[in-house]
């Protein structure tokens, strides 16, 4: 024998009310988040160019001792010659440069030893001091060539100004410094 129940079912689910609730909840937190994201996001990208000039300058520096030549760091957004006209988030080259008469253009002879691609659209990366266009590296790892000695700041910006800036102030022995507020001749720190 069959016998029939007729026990109510309860629905499982969310209701409308419910539903619209949590939307409103998770609209807020993803509007309070997306800042904050953002902030970080640029202080990631800010470092990491930072970090990429930095990490070419050790390159450089460490290339032209142990090759017992000058190492030249110049702009270039063709990977292949240095291009002065060009800006240094545009990228730069780092080059073995035998024949040091002419420090600031990739000659016969010289050996591109890495490329560096442009950086990320936001950020500018600007030189002040005499290092506008290239630096090089000499045989003892100062900075110079063999007629001047070089020295300057590279800052790197990023749409936030220069409150959020940082230098990489250069000294002509061959070592450098980051700083977030001044440059290498005391001045504060300028973005264009």
């Amino acid at each position: 024998m069959l016998l029939h129940t007729n026990k109510s079912k309860k629905s499982s689910g969310f209701s409308l009310l419910e539903l619209l609730t949590a939307l409103t909840i998770g609209s807020i937190v993803i509007a309070l988040g997306v800042p904050s994201f953002q902030g970080v996001l640029n202080n990631q990208r800010l470092t990491s160019s930072t970090n990429e000039m930095v990490t070419t300058l050790n390159l450089a520096r460490s290339e032209a001792i142990k090759r017992v030549t000058y190492v030249t760091v110049c702009k270039s957004s063709n990977g292949t010659s240095c291009t002065a006209g060009s800006a240094w988030e545009d990228g730069w080259i780092v080059f073995a440069n035998i024949s040091s008469a002419t420090p600031g253009s990739v000659d016969a002879g010289d050996e591109i030893i890495r490329v560096i691609p442009a950086l990320h659209e936001s950020n500018s990366l600007t030189a002040i001091g005499t290092i506008t266009n290239f630096l090089t590296f000499r045989p003892s790892g100062s900075i110079g060539t063999t007629a001047a000695n070089f020295s300057g700041t590279l800052t790197a910006c990023d749409g936030r100004g220069a409150s959020n800036a940082r230098g990489i102030r250069l000294f002509p022995a061959g070592n450098w410094n980051v700083s977030r507020d001044v440059n290498h001749a005391g001045g504060a720190l300028v973005c264009p």
